[in-house]
């Protein structure tokens, strides 16, 4: 069996193992609230049938009305709380901080992040999470967008042991946003409190609410000089927009990921 992580741009990460397809926070348009990417969608809606849809929070750039209604296929769309009404689907299911969904043998648990909710005066009370998903014995963490805190990553590592890949944010901190988005080197530090066993960077080179700021961060690159000097270059995994990685799952949670 293969594990394949695709990036689409932003925090769209599209991971199959076998048949199985989970597409996170799926935002596939060239714009979001009226800010255009600066680097186009991999992919088009109409390309991906996913099995599970998860979605972070209710922020234009991670819930895509127009993406969603594009994607092929029957599949529940995974949300925090408040997030149906935005959707306005029967597929969504709601979930609170640690509660569990268990779908095609790939169960999910809703966590914490420190981001902030609302989508719009309409919807200013939308909810905002992370998601762990487990399947066939591979454990991810896909943060969404959050802010750095060590006690978060400690109640991650308490809460869930060993995670195989952390999916983690890396951008959208400047000029001011650190309130709301990690830098680089803390994405890493929280890395290394979770003790995963790869990190998978998202969340930067294809948007920006200051559109100046995408390349201007530089973030893949702080993150990859902060984890040399750390001396955990070789469990950063980046995949770039456009690009994707494939594994061979020779037995559970034993991977052969290809060096970058």
């Amino acid at each position: 069996m293969t594990l394949r992580i695709e990036n689409l741009g932003h925090s769209t990460f599209s991971v199959k193992i076998g048949s199985l397809e989970i597409l996170t926070d799926p935002f596939l348009s060239s714009s979001a609230g009226g800010i255009k990417r600066v680097i186009p969608p991999a992919k088009r809606p109409e390309e991906l049938s996913p099995s599970i849809v998860l979605i972070s929070h209710g922020h234009y750039d991670h819930l895509d009305l127009k993406t969603l209604k594009r994607l092929k296929g029957d599949f529940p769309v995974i949300t925090p709380e408040n997030c149906k009404k935005v959707i306005k689907s029967d597929r969504v299911v709601e979930l609170r901080d640690f509660e569990t969904f268990t779908y095609k043998g790939v169960k999910i648990t809703k966590i914490p992040v420190f981001h902030n909710r609302g989508r719009n005066l309409l919807y200013p009370d939308t909810g905002v999470g992370g998601f762990v998903f487990e399947v066939e014995g591979l454990k991810f963490l896909f943060a969404g967008d959050t802010a750095f805190s060590g006690s978060l990553y400690h109640l991650w590592a308490e809460k869930f042991g060993r995670i195989d890949f952390a999916l983690l944010p890396i951008g959208g901190f400047m000029p001011f946003f650190r309130k709301l988005h990690q830098t680089p080197e803390e994405a890493l530090k929280g890395f290394r409190i979770l003790r995963a066993r790869y990190l998978i960077p998202i969340h930067y080179g294809t948007w920006h609410v200051i559109p100046y700021y995408t390349k201007g961060e530089k973030a893949l690159e702080r993150l990859l000089a902060y984890s040399f000097v750390c001396g955990v270059r070789e469990r950063i995994k980046e995949i770039n927009p456009g690009s994707s990685a494939t594994l061979r799952l020779f037995e559970k949670s034993t991977t052969n990921f290809p060096s970058p």
